[in-house]
């Protein structure tokens, strides 16, 4: 039974991958002078764990002779001419020669991927030396893993594991494929689900990519090891199936969402026969209308992993901003609307454009909230900003869709439904009323808790907005340029206000929804010249 507290575990589940530490094994900077880091690998022995750096030479991963000598015991002899060197193992000598894409090893030639190299007084060799030579006559056994970066040494046992989850409905299920067979338990701790492996390490070749509202994260923790799902708001427990199939262990975990409560029965309302169709009468169609009621919000933290965002004077990031601000609002979301609340991203992770809306399409969201920070080129520009999508620059086609009825197809037993057949990049069109009623509650909220721009309503033909089948906002919630602005940012009050406003937005839009339906989208009545700030922001969010 592990003993790790949340606050622990939750900070080990951020490490997304099976490597990332600080560098132990140090390169001398005096003799990097034209390399660059090149990453590191990951050492697995029976002793533990421990990074190895390895730097860029000629263009190839390379990693320092004289670090694998300490780490296997060899032995470097050089001639006196600097051009050939001998690793002398217990099992026999390898041979190198500088610029040379060969090995002998024991007598015996091996190509290898790169040359060694004599730089700054140290010789470095490609990454493959280790496989292709040091693995061939070394008394132990030595398994380099490129694509996951690690290095197994000695008798290890470090299993692959293949990872996929599916939503259903309320609940969901994840599959482990673990080749070769592992044992392993599943533990509740600190309020996550650890699954964890009797292995030295775990190599996950593919990731499980989390969606619906049984599960938030599906990570690897590198120390315990194993995975830790970190279960949504509709888990209410789990159920574990495995079995074997030749080498490889199969694990499902069945995340249960709680059974909802069965409502008292009522007998029918008597009706009059009389009343009813007559047999061959058409049957009235079903109604296929937008329903009134939210429930499924996706929220979009702008930017992430590469894509940083917009910088802050003293280095606070947007991508970092965006995140924290929409977990505090997913977490008020589910509070106090108790709707499902769907993050396009939930770590440090790229997501492009339009795979945002289309997370929101795929989930059936009924509305689509994407957050971001501005910037501005004059650092005194403050305040903040709610957007709604402007069409102006997709033409009359997008005007006729914003204002056409739906088209209608006949149904089974008679009757009509109506369908919308809408190119992808004309989605948003729909939902240009409902979005800037939805922008308009948004900001007005906002401007009860935070400063606002002087023109804090606004339209802007932002790509991440286009494809949402759904009412979309992008609320920019103030300027990183800006210091003042930037420290208020940082700070969590700040965030916890901004995401109460956007909660108490939501509430009136939801309270505006039930006065009725939306007739078709028309000219929007807001001002549409752009801001400096929508200027810099067109199409790039």
């Amino acid at each position: 039974m592990l003993h790790a507290t949340r606050p622990s575990i939750v900070r080990a589940a951020r490490t997304l991958t099976l490597f990332v530490t600080t560098l132990a094994v140090a390169v001398g900077a005096s003799s990097l002078a034209a390399q660059e880091p090149a990453g590191e690998l990951t050492l697995i022995t029976t002793a533990g764990r421990r990074p190895l750096a390895t730097v860029s030479v000629g263009g190839s991963a390379s990693i320092a002779l004289d670090d694998l000598a300490a780490l296997f015991q060899l032995d470097i002899g050089e001639d006196t001419g600097e051009r050939t060197l001998t690793v002398n193992t217990s099992r026999g000598p390898i041979v190198l020669t500088a610029g040379q894409p060969l090995a002998s090893v024991d007598g015996q030639l091996v190509s290898l991927d790169g040359p060694a190299q004599r730089v700054g007084g140290r010789w470095f060799v490609p990454l493959d030396f280790i496989r292709r030579a040091l693995a061939r006559i070394h008394e132990q056994r030595i398994e380099l893993r490129d694509r996951s970066r690690l290095l197994l040494v000695g008798d290890v046992h470090v299993p692959r594991v293949s990872a996929q989850y599916r939503p259903r409905a309320q609940s969901g299920r994840l599959t482990l494929q673990i080749t070769p067979n592992t044992s392993f338990e599943v533990i509740e701790d600190g309020g996550l689900l650890l699954i964890r492996l009797d292995a030295d390490a775990v190599d996950v070749v593919r990731p499980a990519e989390p969606r619906g509202t049984a599960v938030r994260t599906i990570e690897l923790l590198a120390d315990l090891p194993g995975i830790a799902i970190e279960p949504g708001p509709s888990y209410a427990s789990h159920r574990i199936v495995s079995g074997e199939s030749g080498d490889s262990t199969q694990l499902v975990v069945d995340l249960e969402a709680a059974v909802p409560a069965v409502a008292e029965a009522r007998p029918a309302e008597p009706t009059d026969p009389g009343t009813g169709p007559a047999l061959g009468d058409a049957v009235p169609a079903p109604d296929f209308s937008a329903p009134t009621e939210i429930r499924t919000i996706v929220i979009d933290p702008g930017h992430g992993g590469t894509d940083e965002g917009a910088h802050g004077p003293e280095g606070t990031l947007e991508k970092d901003v965006t995140l924290s601000v929409a977990q505090r609002l997913r977490a008020l979301l589910e509070r106090r609307l108790g709707v499902r609340v769907i993050l396009t991203r939930t770590g440090d992770t790229v997501v492009p454009l339009d795979r945002r809306a289309a997370i929101a399409n795929n989930d059936r969201a009924d509305l689509f909230i994407s957050l971001h920070a501005n910037s501005a080129l004059r650092d005194a520009i403050t305040g903040a900003e709610v957007y709604y999508l402007s069409i102006d620059e997709y033409g009359q086609e997008a005007r006729e869709l914003a204002d056409r009825d739906g088209r209608y197809l006949p149904v089974s037993g008679g009757g009509v439904r109506e369908i919308d057949m809408i190119p992808w990049e004309m989605a948003q069109a729909r939902y240009l009323a409902p979005s800037a009623d939805l922008a308009g509650f948004v900001s007005s909220e906002l401007g009860r808790r935070v400063p606002l721009s002087p023109r804090p309503l606004q339209e802007a033909p932002f790509r991440v907005l286009v494809g949402a089948n759904m009412p979309a906002v992008l609320v920019e919630m103030g300027f990183i340029s800006n210091p003042d602005q930037e420290r208020e940012m940082a700070q969590p009050a700040f965030q916890t206000l901004v995401a109460e406003a956007i909660l108490a937005g939501v509430i009136r839009f939801r309270d505006h929804l039930a006065t009725g339906p939306y007739a078709p989208s028309g000219e929007a009545p807001l001002d549409t010249s752009a801001s400096t700030s929508a200027v810099q922001g067109l199409n790039g969010r």
